[in-house]
């Protein structure tokens, strides 16, 4: 029979194209996440920018009350600006933090998500192969006429 070459290569080729179909899912897994990292660090600038510039208007306040009352910048305003500081420096860690969180949560899940890829395709291989021995039996016992 000349038509027996057919099965195998339909068989074979719908296997390929299940098996690119979950490496494509798996490329674009891998690029929604670097987008996804690149837009939490633009966040991440955005929102130490909007810190930066709070930080230097309440310093800057601070620094104009101090001169309107006459008293020189040392002891308890110097004190008072320097808990600020720690503090503004405090807000910069969390929010980078923040950041580096999101990151390693987001590689934890794309690492699963490509796992859980890569086994439909093992398991694609696996199945094609089953059902292709299954093809092979069933074509011999008809053949013996079973």
């Amino acid at each position: 029979n000349n038509m027996a070459w057919f099965v195998p290569a339909m068989m074979a080729a719908s296997t390929a194209m299940t098996i690119m179909g979950h490496r494509q899912n798996i490329k674009n897994m891998k690029a929604n996440a670097a987008w996804k990292r690149y837009e939490n660090t633009l966040q991440l600038e955005y929102d130490k920018q909007k810190l930066f510039k709070k930080q230097a208007k309440l310093f800057s306040e601070k620094r104009a009350r101090v001169g309107a009352s006459g008293i020189q910048f040392t002891g308890s305003p110097l004190l008072t600006a320097k808990a600020d500081l720690e503090e503004f420096e405090n807000d910069l860690f969390f929010l980078e933090k923040g950041v580096f969180v999101k990151n390693a949560a987001m590689n934890a899940e794309l690492t699963g998500m490509i796992a859980s890829e890569t086994y439909k395709m093992g398991s694609t291989l696996l199945a094609a192969g089953v059902s292709y021995d299954t093809y092979k039996t069933n074509k011999a016992l008809a053949e013996k006429g079973l």
